[in-house]
């Protein structure tokens, strides 16, 4: 009798472990078959926690339990039995059906902010005004046909630009990048459109323009910069990725610089926020910037590396030009990447510089503050490894 009571146990923790098998597998299948979904179960893990939640925890008590029968007495009292379905519709929805706040937090916008920590806050900065993404781009609409921004007399001609995307420096120690490139400004943009609607492939409408600004700012003080120039969008669409892609294909941009200039040791992603002109903008001195802020991604183990990094800069920019910051945030996958290539350099890091409205005096102006104050944490460095 005790042989069968056993071998039905063994059979129902196979069973258990079988479905969980099959429940995996068939989120992997629909992940890799389904593009136009793009889901990442580990996104939502916050809400789910697919790797780490209650749920999955709770099962695998019920499966000891199965061969422990005083511990199983002990759980049932304790705890439900997982619905396979149901946790099935929370891995691929990011939904729990026992907590309608996840459908909230998935749908209606701005509540996934939610997720974003205020490390260090700058002036005027609270959960109330977080930093909000702007909606991505109709890839096929901003490439169709050929960019009527672009002024064919300014462009170089082939032999000078040798069909190079990143201008490259003797052994540079600074690599500049744009994971979302055609990040525009309104000022900036030659035609009419929605503040939605700010985005531009041309680069002297777009944050590359700001790239350009700081590897030559960061060029007069002798600091050697690499700048990647690659229109995102065009390459996105050249792979058949969308949005979702953007910062698997900025890491093989920053894995192939970090490859073929060993020199490297500052990673700069620069980016702009989609918030309006009296949040993005302050007066110092009777000048006006395009005031910015740092990201930094939790989701890699070394991350507290890269928050320091950004705390350096922050508190220096608050000494020399108070309230240019507004402040260091740390993001989880639930709202965005998560890692943002950090995990790459401990002096990784994101960089949102102003907003859809700031004009390119103030972008500029924020560009050699910035540059400033690298320079001085630049050469800091330096002589504290030269000890």
């Amino acid at each position: 009798m005790k042989t069968k009571i056993r071998e039905k146990n063994i059979v129902n923790f196979l069973s258990i472990i079988l479905g969980f098998i099959f429940l995996i597998l068939s989120i992997i299948l629909l992940v890799v078959n389904t593009p136009t979904m793009k889901i990442n179960i580990f996104q939502y893990q916050d809400y789910v926690g697919i790797a780490n939640s209650d749920t999955i925890t709770d099962a695998f008590l019920l499966m000891v339990g199965e061969e422990i029968p005083q511990f199983k007495d002990f759980l049932e009292g304790e705890l439900e039995i997982p619905s396979i379905p149901n946790l099935a519709f929370a891995a691929i929805t990011g939904i729990r059906t026992n907590n309608i706040s996840t459908f909230l937090l998935n749908e209606v916008p701005g509540f996934n902010s939610a997720n974003t920590k205020i490390y260090i806050a700058g002036e005027g900065a609270d959960y109330s005004n977080l930093p909000q993404e702007s909606p991505p781009p109709d890839f096929d609409e901003l490439l169709k046909g050929e960019n009527p921004n672009i002024n064919k007399e300014d462009e170089p001609n082939s032999e000078e630009s040798a069909n190079e995307e990143s201008i490259i420096s003797k052994d540079p120690s600074v690599f500049i990048y744009h994971s979302h490139s055609w990040e525009g400004y309104l000022p900036l943009i030659n035609k009419d459109v929605k503040p939605s609607d700010s985005s531009s492939i041309d680069n002297k409408e777009n944050v590359v323009l700001v790239g350009s600004m700081l590897s030559n700012k960061l060029g007069e003080y002798g600091i050697s910069a690499q700048h990647e120039e690659t229109n995102m969008a065009q390459a996105l669409n050249d792979k058949g990725w969308d949005y979702t892609d953007s910062y698997t294909l900025s890491r093989e941009l920053v894995q192939t610089a970090s490859s073929q200039s060993k020199s490297i040791s500052y990673y700069i992603d620069i980016h702009r926020d989609s918030a309006r002109k009296e949040s993005t903008t302050t007066t110092i001195d009777g000048k006006k910037y395009a005031r910015l802020y740092f990201v930094v991604g939790q989701e890699h183990e070394n991350y507290q590396e890269n928050l320091q990094f950004a705390k350096e800069i922050h508190e220096k920019l608050e000494e020399k030009y108070h309230g240019l910051s507004k402040g260091v945030y740390l993001k989880t996958r639930a709202e965005g990447n998560g890692v943002y290539n950090q995990d790459i350099s401990s002096r990784s890091i994101l960089v949102e510089v102003g907003g859809i409205d700031n004009d390119k005096n103030e972008l500029s102006n924020t560009m050699d503050a910035f540059s400033e104050v690298f320079k001085e944490l630049y050469e800091g460095a330096i002589e504290v490894n030269a000890q």
